[in-house]
Order: structure tokens, then C-alpha cells, then sequence
């Protein structure tokens, strides 16, 4: 019997968004590229999730960030705190905890939770308290790629997912 795929965690997806505009403002590839490969990474264990569910709040965050005056931080380093945060804490709640007894965090959500202009709230709230020094920044030198994989479950798939010759096309 086949089990049925559940939707993404919303913090996953936000990881992925922030991914999105991480990898395209620090790689040569375009904004279509990066999120088709986060978006199949994403279907490859949940349901699926289209690549214009990635593009759309990574261009919207893009705009947003290119909208500041003065910025405190450049952008891939904005994105790259934003992914720290969304993978160790659990908003106001405190450190995120990902692995329990009963289950992980990655194991999927029933109902749909996450969506594009959520996210690109939630990364405008961080902007500003990281602005105000209110949330952490992601210690120096920090990728998310340097964390253990097997410690991310799914999510370590997700991200190590290699970008595919048709993708590039």
C-alpha cells in the first residue's frame, strides 16, 4: 500500500525560499533555474509544490531587499541568516527542535500551511529585527550545506539535490 505524501512543513518551504534567493544572487543561474531544482527536491517527499511557489516570494524578497536604503547587511547574507533562522528557531516559540521521540520535524503536515505571501512577510519581520539586532545572525561562515545532512532528514535531500542538464536549459 502506498502512503500518501503530506505537504511540506511551512519552515522547510520558507528554507527553500530563502534558498532560492541565496543561490541566485550568489550563482550564475536564473531565478526559474534555482527554483525548479528546490521545487523538485520539495515534490521528490511531499506533495508537489510548483516552481512559481518559489519564484514568486524569492522575486517579491528580491524586490523588497534592492528596495532598502542603506542596508546593514548585503543580500546573500540577509538570505543566508534568514535560512539559519527558519532551521534553528521556532519562531518566538525558541530553538526549533527537529528530531523527538515520537517523529521530526520534517515529517510533513496533513493540511497546508505554508504559503508565498506569508513568507515574504515573515522574511520582511526578520529583515527588521535583524536590523534592530532582536534575532540572531547565522555564526560566520555559516552554509546550510556545512550541516550535518543526515541530521536534515529530508530537508538535507532537499538541498544537496543536484541542479539537473535540463534545468540549465
Amino acid at each position: 500500500m502506498a502512503t500518501e505524501k503530506l505537504y511540506c512543513p511551512e519552515f522547510v518551504y520558507q528554507i527553500c525560499v530563502g534558498l532560492t534567493v541565496y543561490d541566485f544572487v550568489t550563482k550564475e543561474f536564473t531565478l526559474p533555474m534555482v527554483s525548479k531544482q528546490y521545487a523538485s527536491g520539495i515534490s521528490d517527499h511531499y506533495n508537489e509544490v510548483l516552481p512559481e511557489e518559489l519564484s514568486f516570494p524569492a522575486e517579491e524578497i528580491l524586490r523588497f531587499m534592492s528596495e532598502q536604503q542603506k542596508p546593514k547587511y548585503e543580500a546573500h547574507e540577509k538570505a543566508n541568516f534568514f535560512v539559519y533562522n527558519q532551521l534553528k528557531f521556532d519562531g518566538t516559540k525558541g530553538e526549533r527542535k527537529l528530531k523527538g521521540i515520537f517523529g521530526n520535524a520534517f515529517s510533513g503536515e496533513k493540511t497546508k500551511k505554508y504559503n508565498a505571501e506569508k513568507t515574504i512577510k515573515v522574511f520582511k519581520a526578520f529583515t527588521f529585527s535583524l536590523r534592530s539586532g532582536a534575532v540572531d545572525r547565522a555564526p560566520a561562515g555559516w552554509l546550510i550545506k556545512s550541516e550535518n545532512k543526515e541530521d536534515l532528514l529530508q530537508l538535507g535531500d532537499i538541498i544537496t539535490k543536484e541542479m539537473k542538464i535540463d534545468d540549465l536549459l
